[in-house]
């Protein structure tokens, strides 16, 4: 239905290649996850897949996008600001009423399309939401989604893996969830930008992710075991020629140089070096891949078990007079690392507001905050450097700039406009000034939701380890299992705490969908209990 042949991608600015030489076909049935991390062309492929003209400004492209009479349904990132001020029901001019759409309607919650509410004052879910359904009005023969989980509270994560698993029409995405590729991929297109982000090289597997990221691990072992053993053995057969060689070079110096045999065994010497040396040329290369990012948290940052960071009460949650949730509690001591879920729209980053004006005027630690929007920190016109460091301090500088390189920045993204970085990329800044910064206390909202499933891990890893209070706003799966030790739910009715025989259910059902793959169900029932 789709072909991309031959298709290369280079960036205008840099002139560098981001894709090349890529070869796909989407077949009907296909559910293909691009995966890879941050900036590294995911959401340009997908562009250029719809409409050429969508990259033309920034972007170069050779090959050919092949649409064979289908039509395409593209859920981009974000939308603009013409969009946002567009009505719900000005994406339902051509509405196309089949089955499957008044059936999603239903799942969603949504009775009608024909609303004057403009999408700007819309919650993250609700966009989703209504654009989803926009597609599916338009009768689409492939859908396209970036980051489609971006903003999803659980219940609709799982609606959409449902949606994705049951229908017919292919789709192609981008996601950082890695439960959400878990649950819904049968293909894999993984982009990576190899030594120092400058050669650019592509794998397409048609397996699920999970079988895919453990085939690639036994490959990629295997083939740095063969590499070293190669390398290995002939360091050894060159170190034999030389003792070999020097010796009949001794000979030849100080012996006889008219011995006939001498002159034959020098020869051969060297016949037997061109021979080695070509024989090199054939041994297989260490695997070239792109490295995940490294998150390294201060071990001196610590957080008494017995201290009370917060005590927290509202009669009621609030957002334009209209009443969200009413008589929230929360209490935190020491190394907390809590976890707020909710439905879309309830009002959980309006309370992690109002949870972080409380810490910032009675708190004494040291406070770091990253917002949904992270334009709220940061500002687009400093360049990542300039963000991290104001002081001038020529180690402060330095110390930037490893902590940058861990997070695979290269030297000319550490010295560009924050604007024209991705959003995983922003979300690394983020993180590490609170890093740097040596916060005590960590108020994420989606901490996750832009990091690749590769880095992804390691994030979570060093979240764990993390020995200072952590309070989130999270629908990451993988990141409520491993990361919070508390977990609340947001309704109407209040703040509640996830009681353990809702934990230990839900993790039942999670481990016979085979998502817990790193961690053991042992593991969660001991730390739930």
């Amino acid at each position: 239905m789709v072909e991309l042949h031959n298709i290369t991608i280079t960036t205008k600015k840099d002139d560098r290649t981001l894709i090349q030489n890529l070869h796909l076909t989407l077949q009907t049935g296909d559910k293909i996850a691009i995966i890879g991390e941050e900036g590294n062309g995911k959401s340009t492929l997908l562009k250029l897949i719809y409409a050429e003209q969508m990259i033309a400004e920034y972007c170069i492209y050779e090959g050919n996008v092949w649409r064979i009479e289908c039509s395409m349904g593209f859920l981009s990132q974000e939308l603009s600001d013409e969009e946002k001020r567009r009505s719900i029901a000005d994406f339902f001019t051509e509405n196309q009423w089949t089955k499957e759409l008044v059936r999603a309607m239903d799942d969603l919650g949504i009775h009608a399309l024909d609303s004057d509410k403009r999408m700007g004052v819309l919650s993250g879910g609700e966009r989703f939401k209504y654009r989803f359904l926009s597609l599916l009005a338009q009768k689409p023969d492939v859908l396209l989604l970036d980051e489609p989980t971006n903003d999803l509270d659980i219940q609709t994560i799982e609606w959409l893996e449902a949606f994705i698993q049951q229908t017919a029409i292919p789709v192609l995405y981008v996601s950082h969830d890695e439960t959400f590729i878990a649950n819904t991929a049968n293909g894999i297109l993984h982009m990576e930008l190899t030594k120092r982000k400058q050669v650019p090289k592509y794998t397409f597997s048609r397996e699920p992710y999970e079988n895919y990221i453990t085939n690639r691990m036994s490959h990629l072992n295997k083939q740095e075991q063969i590499s070293r053993k190669q390398a290995s053995d002939h360091r050894k057969q060159m170190e034999k020629w030389h003792d070999v060689w020097n010796k009949a070079e001794h000979q030849h110096r100080n012996v006889s140089r008219s011995d006939p045999r001498l002159q034959k065994k020098i020869k051969s010497l060297k016949n037997q070096r061109e021979r080695m040396e070509k024989a090199s040329e054939t041994f297989v290369e260490a695997p070239s891949v792109e490295e995940a990012s490294e998150f390294r948290f201060d071990s001196a940052v610590h957080v008494p078990g017995s201290k009370q960071i917060l005590d927290f009460s509202l009669e009621g949650l609030q957002i334009a007079n209209k009443q969200l949730s009413k008589q929230i509690h929360l209490s935190i001591k020491g190394p907390e690392k809590v976890a707020i879920i909710g439905e879309n729209g309830v009002g959980k980053t309006t309370l992690l507001k109002k949870i972080m004006d409380e810490l910032v005027q009675h708190s004494s630690f040291k406070i770091g905050y990253m917002p949904q929007n992270y334009e709220d920190r940061l500002n687009s016109t400093q360049t990542p450097i300039e963000f991290l460091e104001r002081t001038g301090n020529k180690d402060a500088i330095t110390k930037a700039y490893t902590h940058l390189g861990s997070m695979k920045f290269t030297k000319d993204e550490m010295h560009q406009p924050i604007q024209n970085l991705s959003g995983g990329q922003k979300a690394k800044l983020l993180l590490l000034k609170m890093i740097l910064d040596q916060c005590e206390i960590l108020i994420l909202d989606e901490p996750t939701r832009n990091i690749s499933p590769l880095t992804n891990p390691v994030l979570c890893r060093a979240l764990t380890a993390f020995d200072g209070v952590i309070i989130s706003i999270s629908h990451d799966r993988r990141y409520l299992h491993e990361v919070a030790t508390t977990v609340y739910e947001l309704t109407s009715d209040g703040l509640s705490k996830i009681k353990y025989g809702i934990v230990a259910t839900w993790l039942t059902l999670l481990f016979e969908f085979n998502i817990l793959t790193l961690i053991s169900y042992e593991t969660y029932v001991e730390r739930a209990q």
